[in-house]
């Protein structure tokens, strides 16, 4: 049996036998209509149902775009529904709990855990050497509305970091230092070696940037007095070195005038003062003693004025000394008071602890 094609009427009877009177050509499938003579298939009208097959696949058949005659109501899109989910989930009950709007904003992102990058400079401000030169805290003015973002206390550290550079670290909203690093925008060792050495804060307050005024009020109230503190409380108690003479009618050494007491041969509040431990006990005004000790210390060492025994409190008055060098000392290259030699530090900066490609990359193969 030939192949109908239906694409001449002119072909041979031999291999088209119903284009030469033969029986007609009915094809099996009705929606597609047999060949009519010199053209092609006649278009199928697709909007028609024809017959019984036409019922049949009623439910598939295509329909002419735009043709909205026989649509019943319209279903809800996916989309639609997806919205409502959606609006759901965005529901009050789901969110966060909203911070209210006269709240304190905390001036960094909050950390709700420490990023691995702190560890590793946890660890240089744990393990590396540095030395606290000065403290001094400030508290908020007594007439400071209590709601105030400003009221807190405020400490501001002298500290002598590795290479003998002294650094000042600020314990405020947002703690700051002025070392190279920390300029740059990083979180340094030094204000993690005063959160975590001197003030000894929580530990998921150590590692954040930024502090609420509750969280500085907290973190100072807890912490440790200043030794200033702690000296001027014992000299008020009356705490007083066996060895130690009355003040009573007794002149300092130094400037010749007389030292103001409490009636009871303790110095009177607010007038500091020192003595001989080593051997004579006798006392010296504090600021007296300073300039005594800048003048002995050409010839190698400070003795006490009255008995000239060498001066045992010498880590105080290193102490002072190093004070006064903070606030006044000469400024190096890098812009900062350095205390290296007084502190016997070799002022080259400690590398141990540093990640070995950063240094290849900053310092070359010969670090």
């Amino acid at each position: 049996m030939g192949v109908d094609t239906g694409y001449s009427a002119n072909a041979s009877s031999s291999m088209y036998p119903h284009s030469a009177g033969g029986p007609s050509y009915q094809s099996p499938y009705p929606a597609y209509p047999g060949p009519v003579q010199g053209s092609f298939h006649a278009p199928i009208d697709l909007t028609e149902e024809s017959g019984e097959t036409g019922k049949k696949h009623a439910s598939g058949k295509r329909k002419a775009v735009g043709d909205h005659s026989n649509a019943g109501p319209p279903k809800p899109s996916r989309k639609r529904k997806a919205g409502a989910v959606e609006e759901d989930e965005g529901s009050p009950s789901k969110k966060k709990a909203a911070k209210p709007k006269d709240g304190e904003k905390r001036l960094r992102v909050f950390r709700k855990r420490a990023p691995q990058a702190y560890a590793e400079i946890r660890h240089r401000a744990l393990t590396q050497r540095m030395i606290i030169i000065d403290r001094e805290r400030t508290s908020p003015p007594a007439d400071i509305d209590p709601t105030s973002p400003d009221n807190h206390p405020t400490e501001t550290v002298s500290l002598a970091g590795t290479t003998g550079n002294i650094y000042r670290i600020t314990i405020s909203r947002v703690p700051s230092c002025d070392c190279p690093h920390a300029r740059k925008g990083n979180q340094c060792k030094h204000v993690i070696y005063v959160l975590h050495r001197v003030l000894r804060v929580r530990e998921d307050l150590e590692y954040q940037l930024a502090f609420l005024s509750s969280e500085l009020r907290e973190i100072f109230s807890k912490a440790p007095a200043l030794p200033s503190e702690v000296a001027k409380k014992n000299n008020d108690d009356g705490e007083m070195d066996g060895n130690r003479k009355s003040l009573e009618g007794e002149d300092c050494p130094v400037c010749m005038e007389e030292f103001e007491t409490d009636g009871k041969g303790r110095p009177k509040r607010g007038e500091d003062v020192v003595y001989c431990k080593a051997a004579c006990g006798n006392n010296i005004h504090k600021e007296c003693f300073k300039q005594w000790a800048v003048a002995k210390k050409g010839q190698g060492h400070v003795t006490c004025p009255f008995c000239r025994t060498p001066w045992q409190d010498d880590e105080e008055t290193r102490s002072m000394d190093l004070k006064s060098l903070a606030k006044a000392g000469p400024v190096n290259e890098e812009g900062y008071v350095n205390v290296a030699r007084q502190l016997g530090l070799s002022g080259r900066r400690d590398y141990s602890t540093y990640n070995e490609f950063w240094m290849r990359n900053r310092m070359g193969d010969d670090w």
